[in-house]
């Protein structure tokens, strides 16, 4: 008996480490429907319902929320799909590990910039783009930390 519990615990162990980016991919898929969400609002020009903030319209219809014509959530969607599609072949495979860490560096520093937006320039907060900007930023110390792990154990 205890030999089969330490075979289970092996093999749970072995599969957690093989698959360590499927976190990474869980946690996008979050902001991925956040950003559909707020997409879908944008184009059906619908109001977003902001209980806790309660600053979503001036965010949402301010001039920083456009980049290049298409509205930030669109290229939310864009982001986060390249990020779910990076860590699952980071799980195989060594270069997209390096994609995916590039990725969510560039997103985390595009994360700031529009909480600094939002903070110290428009003064509201959207809590919609809150959360997804502080999800970006956590997947990229979440990537560090399972890089820094790999690393020391090597």
């Amino acid at each position: 008996m205890a030999n089969k519990r330490l075979e289970l615990k092996v093999d749970i162990l072995g599969m957690l480490k093989k698959h360590k980016y499927d976190i990474i991919v869980f946690f996008s898929l979050l902001g991925f429907g956040i950003s559909v969400y707020l997409t879908t609002a944008h184009y059906l020009q619908a109001i977003v319902p902001c209980d806790v903030t309660k600053g979503c319209e001036a965010v949402l219809q301010s001039k920083y929320s456009m980049l290049l014509g298409l509205p930030l959530s669109l290229w939310g969607i864009g982001f986060f799909v390249l990020v779910i599609l990076s860590s699952l072949l980071a799980n195989y495979y060594k270069n997209w590990k390096k994609v995916l860490t590039f990725l969510l560096g560039a997103g985390s520093i595009a994360a700031l910039v529009f909480l600094s937006l939002q903070l110290f320039v428009l003064k509201k907060v959207c809590q919609y783009c809150l959360t997804v900007d502080v999800l970006i930023i956590i997947l990229f110390l979440l990537d560090l930390n399972i890089e820094y792990k790999k690393s020391k154990g090597s």
